[in-house]
């Protein structure tokens, strides 16, 4: 406009309130070399890595777990000796290498691999911009959400082919059906019970694997876009390292995925796998009552977490590694596009 000041010439002032930085809008957008075979190839190598970790912790774990329960923890380099050569010389330390490889291979290529993929094709294209903080944790929530819901029965069948499998060593001979290994006890069942063990307890399964997922990705993305800014504290100078930013936001991803899980994991514990009473009655027929007998005097809501440290640091840690890998890998990467400016228009 036009503006006259104590008899000076007529000045242009230039209000041109678009001039500013813009955020873009919540939309999908396909980021600079964007390749979606090599997305598939990276869920994949993702989830392999995944059943790998998982075998092999499992291979460590469980015999040493048992063995806590007969000798004591050790506290000295001699005593840890002791432990490791009995626990090498357990059952489920010899002979379940090469089929508990092969069976958590085959579930992280088929959960795993489904989730990180989808994530990664979905979720991956949303921009941030540079020089803004981010605000829009909407469509990431939406978006882990959905893909817990896509993918959550897949654990199912792996779940309960494994639970058959286990049982099948503590049975009597005269009723033990001699599973060779994963692949031949859900041949076995297929064949002798049909289809229905495979999706039996549907229900928390499903609702652990969903929370699961939903954690995850949800506060993995949501903590990495945030520590983005803290790479360079708002100069030049290099900031906090980049791999304790990663080990911070996985750790939070990772706790808060099992966190928000787990309460399914105990309530199917609740119904299936606790001793009858006195009469010989389970103490809960359905997960239904199960829940709400949970949220009733005889139960605190904080009892739902049971135990959830424990479960922490035996599913922890194959899935904080895993995680870490895929973000290495460029899953969880987040496609940063720079900051749009509109200029003034030109003075006449």
């Amino acid at each position: 406009m036009y503006q006259e000041i104590e008899g000076q010439k007529p000045v242009i002032i230039a209000r041109n309130h678009n001039a500013r930085t813009r955020m873009i809008y919540y939309r999908w957008m396909t980021p600079p070399n964007w390749n979606p075979a090599w997305n598939l190839q990276q869920a994949q190598l993702s989830g392999l890595y995944f059943g790998i970790t998982k075998a092999l912790w499992n291979q460590i774990y469980n015999p040493a777990s048992d063995l806590l329960h007969y000798y004591q923890a050790p506290d000295s380099l001699h005593s840890l000796r002791i432990f490791v050569r009995q626990m090498m010389k357990m059952e489920n330390f010899r002979h379940e290498v090469i089929s508990g490889i092969m069976f958590n291979s085959a579930y992280g290529l088929a959960f795993q691999t489904s989730r990180f993929y989808l994530w990664k094709d979905y979720a991956g294209g949303y921009p941030h911009e540079f020089h803004t903080v981010n605000v829009d944790w909407g469509k990431s929530l939406i978006t882990a959400g959905a893909i817990g819901l896509v993918t959550c029965w897949i654990p199912v069948p792996f779940h309960n082919v494994s639970i058959r499998f286990e049982q099948d060593k503590i049975l009597p001979k005269e009723y033990a059906r001699g599973y060779r290994n994963h692949l031949h006890a859900a041949i076995t069942i297929l064949k002798k019970d049909g289809m229905y063990p495979f999706v039996r307890s549907a229900g928390p399964i499903m609702g652990e694997a969903f929370g699961e997922t939903l954690g995850l990705f949800f506060w993995t993305d949501f903590w990495k876009e945030k520590s983005r800014h803290m790479k360079h504290w708002g100069t030049d100078q290099p900031g906090t390292p980049e791999c304790w930013l990663r080990a911070a936001y996985v750790s939070l991803g990772v706790y808060s995925g099992l966190f928000m899980g787990y309460p399914f994991r105990l309530l199917r514990h609740f119904v299936e796998e606790l001793p009858k009473n006195s009469k010989g009655e389970l103490f809960f027929t359905n997960y239904a009552e199960a829940f709400w007998k949970a949220l009733s005097d005889q139960f605190y809501i904080a009892q739902m977490w049971n135990g959830f440290h424990a479960y922490l640091f035996k599913a922890g840690v194959p899935l904080f590694l895993t995680t870490w890998f895929a973000d290495s890998i460029g899953i969880f990467d987040q496609a940063v596009f720079p900051a749009i400016y509109v200029s003034a228009p030109p003075e006449d």
